[in-house]
This record gives C-alpha cells, sequence and structure tokens, in this order.
C-alpha cells in the first residue's frame, strides 16, 4: 500500500503500521549483514596476529549466526566449540593467567612454520617419541635416533607449565566493532559475553 494524500485517517494509520514494519525489517538484516561482515574481519585479524600464520583449525575458528524470535533478532559471532577450548587462553585475556602443560621444543626439534613440533602426536602414538621423567622434570625424547653421534640430539622436547600470551582479544574487539555499527541506529541493543 503506497500513501495518497487525503487518504482517511484508518487508511493513513494502516500504512503507518505496514511501512513501520518493512523499515524494522530492513533495518534488521542491514544490522545482521554488517554484523557477519564484522565476523568475517575479526577472523582475517585473528589470522594476521598469529606468528607464523594460522594452521587450517584456526583459520575456521570464528562464524556469525542470527536468531530471529518475533520481532526480535540475536546476531552472534562465535568462536566454534573446539577452537573455543583450544583458543580459549589466547582469545580471553581473563583466562590469560592459566597455566597449562606445554612440551617446550629443544633446539634438536623439527618445527612446523607455527612453531610446533612436527609429528607430535603421530610420533607419540607410534612410540618414535616418548616423554620419560627425570629428576621431576619430563622430556620427549626421540626413539629413533640411537648412535652415539645422535644421542645429544634425542631429546626434542621438556614438559613445563606455561602462561599463553593473548594473541587477540575477542570480546574487545567483537564489542567495539558491533558498536561501532551501531553508532547510527537508534534503538535497545544488549551485549553478552557467553563462556562455556
Amino acid at each position: 500500500m503506497a500513501w495518497k494524500q487525503g487518504s482517511s485517517p484508518n487508511e493513513a494509520g494502516r500504512w503507518l503500521n505496514d511501512s513501520g514494519s518493512r523499515i524494522i525489517i530492513n533495518v534488521q538484516s542491514e544490522i545482521t549483514k554488517k554484523v557477519r561482515e564484522l565476523s568475517r574481519q575479526m577472523q582475517n585479524q585473528l589470522n594476521e596476529d598469529i606468528k607464523g600464520g594460522p594452521v587450517a583449525f584456526t583459520k575456521r575458528a570464528l562464524f556469525f549466526n542470527f536468531i530471529q524470535s518475533g520481532d526480535k533478532r540475536i546476531n552472534q559471532i562465535i568462536v566454534r566449540g573446539d577452537q573455543a577450548a583450544y583458543l580459549r587462553t589466547v582469545l580471553n585475556p581473563d583466562e590469560a593467567n592459566e597455566l597449562y602443560d606445554k612440551i617446550v621444543p629443544t633446539e634438536s626439534a623439527r618445527l612446523t612454520k607455527q612453531g610446533n613440533i612436527s609429528t607430535l602426536n603421530k610420533g607419540i602414538s607410534s612410540k618414535k617419541l616418548i616423554i620419560v621423567e627425570e629428576k621431576g622434570k619430563k622430556y620427549l625424547i626421540d626413539t629413533t635416533k640411537k648412535s652415539k653421534k645422535q644421542k645429544a640430539k634425542r631429546v626434542v622436547g621438556i614438559k613445563e607449565k606455561k602462561k599463553r600470551k593473548v594473541v587477540y582479544d575477542f570480546f574487545k574487539n567483537a564489542e567495539d566493532g558491533a558498536k561501532l555499527i551501531l553508532s547510527d541506529v537508534n534503538g535497545t541493543f544488549k551485549f553478552t559475553r557467553r563462556i562455556d
């Protein structure tokens, strides 16, 4: 229905109701598009901030979701389940002080471009790499190096308690981006942080 001058008050009221709901839907759709783009930008920024570049697992850590419930729409930027468990301490400064067990590579370890020990899980499962405890310290030993010349190169890692440094403040960047998107929109908006 288009507005026509000289319409009755009832017709004017119907036109306002129809137009108002269309305008609300258009504004919600525009906000959703912008938040979806924000999630892409955040994933790209996370990928750039990771030293040595991200692995495929981290490249797809963030995704966008929206939930429509009546006239209310919820836009979400989410860190996927497995990635959230692994990246929790590098994305959230509140959890960065948590200690965790890490095998720190030695000079004799072959490393991936991300700085991890090459074929670590495969080597442990095939018993090519074993963890040995000596005087309270745990060492990762390469069992394939047996000659006297290679004895010094057998230790490829030392197990220690470490703190992970924050690479990307997920909550701050998400909130700042959302505030920028909504800065020229009138309405009531609610930001929530959820950590499961």
